[in-house]
């Protein structure tokens, strides 16, 4: 009889899993017991279809919906810290700032100061949420929220051949389910907490045996700031808002050499601060899927958001944070019949600043078709793909955005607009019943940008039984174009002090500054090399261990061209006279950039699970980034000229190059992980701590407008760093009654701290909160 129930699990498995082979090929899993066959984990991210997590050919974690619900996490990127691989950092309340295994600060330029990601490709149900603007996940942005998740699905390293472009780093897939019981299906979940934090999740949908599935959503969040200071540049320090000063200061008039103040700017743009609040956010989603047959179904989402958040972004002429309203709304729709799989969404909405010159106005639509073959040993997967991006932004206007004005009108008719054509095969080999090869390609066209986007991953697995599995992985990603690098385009007029040491004389001259994208640029790209191994010790204990190598080329830098011209009257003699006129100018060009990063690295996950009532995870990522070329600041005189003119008159010019961004190694930290134990005494009690832990960093910043001589001031250098931390949270939780749990969360057990440079304390905070299901 359990002979006959484990093939018969079998069976159901390998139809789930959709694995077209022979019984020859998958005789590991009849090796199998029961209870090993029960505890598969199921990935799709990894390879595009259903299988078991142990045969992912790539570096792949699932955090699932049970996992987040012991560990008392209060958000989907809180959530991230329970995987191996992955840098999350928190920049106020609420607001986080997410990258896989790191290069923080190939994402950096001018206007982009600070390591904010843009190279991990995150995804909701398989819909790219990505800002094409200057790219990046907007995390506060999600209409979705925790009680909508039923897994994410995490692969470490390059993806783009999977999932187009931006899958640099790798690919977080956020799964949601509703309705999974035949019936009613009621989730109600709210916490309160100290700082005035609040969290609230509804879920209501209906099954109708498992063919059609109905459900509504919503969700609210909010979180306060623990202080209500912001960093200056200038002092080096916290100050409160009504003192900060501006680290770039434009002309107000160019007649009378007025300049602009930091409060004078906030009033002519309304860029009030909310300054106790971190985050507020709210969101609504209606889910529904219909199964016409076995082969044949429809899978269809839409929902809307607001939000409003107080974190790091662009520049805003003095501090790291700005704040953001965010408005939205989206329709995923997807198919499948018989081979055919299909997808087909759009977003549309605005991301506003309070700096009103970095908002703009945006709709995303984006389909692509599939279709799976399977032979024998054999299966392929071809696929075409369109999208069609539109983004408006005062910032990319032919007519230069002034930084003296602040003039910040939306003209509707010039919408920069893109479209981007894929092509996409993916292929599998089952070589023998134990060797499998995986090959898959991709190429992306947009016709803002010359250059096809190519991507290529080539891996392999061998099972060497049922408990180890090896791994190696080749693989090439980059990042797309950008509205924002493409079709920048504002002028600043600044003044410096120009001294004639001899004379002693000194007077105030206009520096004009034009800073302006580049179309055709290629983009960063990574190339990735990576083994791994996979092993089940024993029925309890199993061990995931990758080593990887890669580097980084084609990075984008915004170069500055800098003129110096003085003209002078000189005597009969040629002796200098009176000086006629001192002009700069500085000309910032968006440019591929002399500059290779590579990384080196290890990771690990090591999983125990003693019994039903005690498991515990350990996971780590040690790894060593280096950057080479001019990561530097440097000014470099490129051209040095005199003429004297029939009157006596000298002209000097001096043209240099100067690159605006500093770039650091030690801004990825070189240890980051973590480890989960979760103890159940009882089907009531739970008990759960979980810490997520990183090494020393450190974030530069550098204003190169300080920077228009060979004498670079080193006021215009800033460095923090952010000590090693241990993030402690524990959470008790009491089954009150069939459809009532209880619980208390402490988060940040050890107090104050700053995950993300020039950012916000995070303290410590108490949380109860109560959980209904029907």
């Amino acid at each position: 009889m359990e002979s006959m129930k484990k093939y018969m699990l079998l069976i159901v498995f390998l139809n789930t899993l959709g694995f077209a082979v022979s019984a020859q090929q998958n005789k590991v899993y009849k090796e199998m017991t029961l209870g090993e066959l029960l505890n598969i984990d199921v990935a799709v991210t990894a390879s595009k279809k259903p299988e078991d997590l142990f045969e992912a050919p790539l570096s792949t974690t699932i955090i699932k919906k049970q996992d987040i619900e012991e560990s008392g996490a209060t958000s989907i990127p809180e959530a991230l810290r329970l995987a191996q691989g992955v840098i999350v950092r928190e920049i106020t309340p609420g607001n986080y700032d997410v990258h896989i295994r790191g290069y923080d600060d190939i994402t950096k330029n001018v206007y982009l100061k600070q390591p904010y990601n843009t190279t991990t490709l995150v995804m909701i149900d398989n819909r790219v949420v990505y800002s094409y603007f200057s790219g990046g996940t907007l995390w506060e942005t999600f209409p979705v929220d925790l009680n909508d998740v039923e897994r994410i699905e995490i692969v470490r390293g390059p993806a783009s051949a999977l999932y187009g472009p931006n899958a640099v780093t790798g690919v977080i897939n956020i799964i949601t389910s509703h309705a999974n019981k035949q019936g009613v299906n009621i989730s109600a979940t709210g916490r309160l907490g100290t700082n005035n934090a609040k969290n609230a999740n509804v879920n209501i949908g209906y099954n109708w045996n498992d063919k059609t599935k109905l459900s509504f959503s919503g969700n609210f969040t909010e979180r306060r700031r623990f202080d209500d200071a912001y960093f200056d540049f200038n002092k080096k320090d916290y100050t409160d808002i009504d003192n900060l000063t501006l680290t770039v200061t434009p002309i107000k008039n160019l007649n009378t050499f007025e300049d602009w103040t930091f409060s004078e700017i906030q009033e002519a743009m309304g860029s009030d601060y909310d300054e106790d609040l971190s985050l507020r956010k709210i969101g609504g989603n209606v889910f529904f899927l219909h199964n016409f047959t076995e082969q044949t179904n429809i899978d269809i989402a839409i929902g809307a958001q607001k939000s409003i958040s107080q974190k790091a972004g662009y520049l805003n002429l003095s501090t790291v944070l700005s704040e953001f309203e965010s408005k939205s709304y989206y329709l995923n729709s997807r198919f499948k019949h018989r081979n055919f799989y299909g997808q087909f969404n759009i977003n549309s909405g605005q991301d506003f600043s309070n700096y009103k010159f970095n908002s703009y106005k945006f709709t995303n639509i984006e389909g692509n078709i599939e279709y799976f073959k399977q032979f024998k040993t054999l299966s392929i997967r071809p696929g075409i793909g369109y999208k069609y991006l539109s983004y408006n932004s005062p910032l990319t206007y032919d007519e230069p955005f002034s930084f003296n004005e602040f003039d910040y009108q939306f003209k509707d008719d010039e919408a920069r607009t893109a479209s981007v054509y894929s092509a996409f095969l993916l292929s599998e080999w089952k070589a023998t019943p134990k060797l499998r090869m995986i090959g898959a390609i991709r190429i992306d066209k947009f016709n803002i940008n010359k250059n096809y986007f190519a991507n290529y991953e080539i891996a392999s697995t061998f099972r060497i039984n049922k408990n180890n599995l090896i791994r190696a992985v080749y693989s090439r990603a980059n990042k797309s174009p950008f509205f924002f690098d493409s079709y920048l385009n504002a002028s600043l007029y600044i003044k410096d002090s120009f001294e004639v040491e001899d004379e002693n004389i000194s007077f105030e001259i206009p520096i004009s500054n034009s800073i302006k994208g580049s179309e055709d640029l290629k983009y960063p790209t990574i190339t990735n090399q990576e083994i791994g191994w996979r092993t089940k010790i024993n029925s309890n204990f199993n061990l995931d261990v990758e080593v990887f190598y890669s580097q980084v080329k084609n990075f984008v830098n915004p170069n500055a061209y800098i003129n110096n011209k003085l003209v002078q009257q000189l005597s009969a003699l040629g002796e200098q006279q009176a000086i006629l006129s001192v002009e700069t100018e500085s000309n910032v060009l968006f440019e591929n950039y002399d500059l290779d990063a590579e990384q080196i690295g290890v990771g690990f996950t090591l999983n125990y699970n003693v019994s039903d009532k005690f498991k515990a995870t350990v996971f780590g990522t040690f790894q060593k980034t280096n950057i080479s070329g001019r990561k530097n600041v440097e000014y470099t005189v490129v051209n040095n000229t005199n003429t004297v003119s029939v009157d006596n008159v000298l002209t000097s010019e001096t043209n240099a190059v100067v690159n605006p961004i500093e770039w650091s190694n030690e801004i990825t930290p070189s240890m980051f992980g973590g480890f989960t134990m979760n103890y159940r005494p009882t089907t009531k009690w739970n008990f759960n701590t979980n810490a997520y832990i990183y090494s020393e960093q450190q974030f530069d910043d550098f204003n190169y407008y300080s920077l228009l001589d060979q004498s670079a001031s080193d006021d215009g250098f800033t460095k923090m760093k952010i000590d090693a931390n241990v993030v402690l949270n524990s959470m008790v939780s009491y089954q009150i009654n069939k459809n009532i749990r209880a619980n208390i969360t402490v988060k940040n057990i050890f107090g104050d701290h700053t995950e993300y440079g020039f950012a916000d304390t995070i303290g410590r905070q108490f949380l109860i909160g109560i959980n209904w299901e029907l």
